[in-house]
């Protein structure tokens, strides 16, 4: 499928979305209190609005069954975050996913899982209509010093800070490097604490983070958890009213531990034209103007999804920038290093990558064209906000992919003004 996107200022109210991150992390915790009889029966409503959090619903409704058949989809977080959830509860288990994500790296987790009681039999080719065989894993998982380098994937982390307040005996997680995508991690923690789950964190005498989790916990689920909305999402609209309309978010919250939220920060510094107002109900809604941004220079370890709206930015604005220590951005639903630059290239930006870094020299218009999305759903949508300041239509090939964490994009795209055709 291809979409053709007529350039177009977006103007108008938007509210953001519920918080994909988030949501994945309240589902699991409220599975596992529900496993240890501790649900909370009025807790905050959560609904399939992402093919991910489709894909986490599903597959927690598998830890019902005694050999739980876990069709990840695409989404890393359900695959990282589960399979040591589900092996410190099962005996075997079977995990399977489609896209990239069979590709995508379980090292070292896979390794420290099998340290500490787990087999694991790889990707067989073993296919199930779209799904394709990942793993299955033998071996309940017990407790222990679990050792992990933090530049890899903070979701291994979270899973197995999910997973060890559940296992007859006291665990620690020590890092070896830097903790990459902090924010993620700082989520789990303050999900884990809303559900009564006690985690200690201290630093190594290298500097590296340590986690000290109890065993033997229970998950109880404290009132009054609220989903937050997500500022990951909610930054392409952020960015578009700065490139070229006036487009107002409502319904996020300043002190979420999104670090995406870093969007607002990156954007001042660029110099837009951003207008912050607290509301009632502890949320704020945001405005952004039109402005003329500059150039500036991002690392990107701690928000790497921000990445392809921060390269449609910079192609924009005056001077030069750059995105450096994207790594791991060869490692996500592409590789969006080789993505951005192709899609940004496409469209006529002056781009140059390198290993873990690109570079821009801003224009004030790009002149559009053919670009694909390459099954990522950040590329997709970074597109269409780069279409705001192109001189033709820009022409998406597999526009679908946005429905992985956002699939009523473009109708709200339409709903600002944005002009698609299918």
């Amino acid at each position: 499928m291809e979409i053709k996107i007529t350039p177009r200022k977006l103007t108008g109210t938007i509210e953001a979305m519920p918080s994909k991150s988030h949501a994945h992390r309240i589902l699991i915790a409220r599975k596992l209190a529900e496993i240890q009889g501790e649900a909370l029966k009025d807790g905050v409503a959560i609904p399939a609005f992402s093919d991910d959090i489709e894909a986490t619903m599903a597959c927690i409704g598998q830890l019902d069954k005694n050999t739980p058949y876990l069709e990840c989809g695409e989404s890393g977080s359900t695959l990282r975050f589960l399979l040591p959830v589900v092996m410190a509860l099962k005996d075997s288990a079977t995990f399977l996913g489609t896209g990239r994500l069979p590709d995508r790296p379980l090292s070292p987790l896979k390794e420290e899982m099998e340290r500490h009681g787990c087999s694991f039999r790889m990707g067989s080719n073993k296919n199930t209509d779209r799904f394709k065989e990942i793993c299955a894993v033998s071996g309940r998982l017990v407790p222990g010093e679990y050792v992990l380098a933090g530049n890899i994937s903070s979701q291994f982390i979270t899973g197995l800070l999910f997973a060890l307040p559940l296992l007859d005996g006291d665990s620690t997680i020590t890092l070896t490097t830097e903790l990459e995508s902090a924010g993620y991690v700082d989520m789990t923690l303050d999900v884990l604490e809303s559900f009564g789950i006690e985690v200690e964190v201290s630093e190594t005498d290298s500097g590296y983070l340590k986690y000290a989790v109890p065993g033997n916990q229970i998950y109880r689920e404290k009132p009054g958890i609220s989903l937050d909305g997500d500022w990951s999402n909610a930054a392409f609209w952020l960015a578009a009213g700065s490139l070229s309309g006036d487009v107002t978010v409502t319904g996020l919250r300043l002190e979420s531990s999104q670090w995406d939220k870093e969007i607002l920060s990156v954007l001042a510094d660029m110099g837009a034209d951003l207008d912050i107002q607290p509301q009632v109900d502890g949320t704020v809604s945001i405005r952004s103007k039109a402005s003329i941004l500059r150039g500036t220079e991002i690392d990107v370890a701690q928000t790497p999804d921000l990445s392809p709206l921060l390269a449609v930015l910079m192609s924009f604005a005056e001077g030069t920038s750059m995105i450096t220590h994207g790594e791991r951005l060869r490692f996500k639903e592409s590789n969006r290093l080789k993505a951005i630059y192709s899609v940004l290239y496409n469209l006529d930006a002056d781009i140059s990558y390198g290993g873990d870094w690109l570079s821009f020299t801003g224009k004030a218009f790009l002149e559009g064209g053919h670009v694909d999305s390459y099954g990522d759903h950040r590329i997709a949508m970074s597109a269409a906000v780069a279409s705001c300041l192109c001189r033709e239509p820009v022409y998406l090939t597999n526009p679908i992919a946005v429905t992985k964490s956002y699939p009523d994009f473009y109708k709200d795209f339409a709903a600002l003004g944005g002009e698609i055709e299918y």
